[in-house]
């Protein structure tokens, strides 16, 4: 099984520089405690947020580069297991770091609630996604990364050569 940490040594010309986007999937926000904190701000966007079916409000951070909102991936894999990969349909839709600063973009460095569509729906694997409160479990949980075709067919290549 191929762990995405231990790649990011590999192949740092992809992965490190910044070259292309690659958001990295935390947690699920925890809704409750995200209206409490957001009330402050009557005009924020989460205090009467409704989600469709195939949106999520992911807590995530960019990995070496910034990511502009409307960023489209095409590729989710897991941290652990990066070999499998799915092919998805995603949207960075909504950035926001608190109730007073929505912004554009992911900023590298930071770690931001973000409103990510699935137009063609959830991928079941985000069902490992830490949700809320709940306390980050190895067996259970995992990370996941977005990101986009031509990043992957990279990482496919890496883990290859690994294998011969």
């Amino acid at each position: 099984m191929a762990v995405f940490s231990d790649l990011e040594h590999q192949i740092p010309e992809i992965i490190s520089k910044g070259l292309f986007p690659i958001l990295i999937l935390s947690s699920l926000a925890d809704e409750a405690r995200m209206k409490q904190y957001y009330s402050i701000n009557p005009e924020h966007r989460f205090n009467d947020l409704k989600l469709t079916e195939n949106q999520i409000i992911v807590e995530c951070c960019s990995h070496g580069t910034d990511i502009l909102t409307g960023t489209e991936f095409d590729v989710i894999f897991p941290h652990n297991g990066v070999e499998n990969f799915l092919s998805v349909s995603a949207i960075l839709e909504y950035v926001s770091y608190n109730r007073s600063y929505e912004v554009d973009m992911v900023p590298n460095g930071y770690s931001p609630l973000a409103i990510i569509n699935f137009p063609q729906g959830k991928p079941e694997v985000l069902k490992k996604l830490k949700a809320g409160k709940e306390k980050f479990d190895f067996n259970k949980h995992d990370y996941f990364y977005l990101t986009q075709k031509k990043v992957m067919e990279k990482i496919v290549k890496e883990l290859d050569k690994r294998k011969e």
